[in-house]
């Protein structure tokens, strides 16, 4: 037998031993999938843990009840202000152009 038919492989061999690169990803891909199902079947799912509530200082907390009290004033005395009926815009937007922000 000639050196040449020794080496070679019957047709169905060859065929089922080339796998095409879309293929392989393919093959790769439900192997990844099919391994991750039972990894994830295998571990239990317990309740995350409650997270600590933040303690703020006394300092901080008196910050906060400052500007509470404060906005609140704030928004009371524009809403009593008295504005006729009809009266002109408080401000009115005019876009700059690109040029003039250079």
């Amino acid at each position: 037998m000639p050196r040449s038919a020794k080496n070679k492989r019957p047709p169905s061999a060859v065929s089922s031993a080339r796998v095409s690169r879309r293929r392989f990803m393919a093959l790769l891909g439900g192997g990844v999938l099919a391994l991750s199902g039972q990894a994830r079947a295998i571990t239990t799912r317990s309740a995350p843990p409650k997270p600590k509530p933040k303690t703020r200082s006394a300092a901080i907390e008196k910050g906060i009840a400052e500007q509470k009290s404060g906005l609140a004033k704030q928004l009371q005395t524009l809403r009593k202000f008295p504005l006729p009926t009809g009266s002109d815009p408080s401000f009115l937007f005019r876009p700059i152009s690109p040029r003039r922000m250079r």
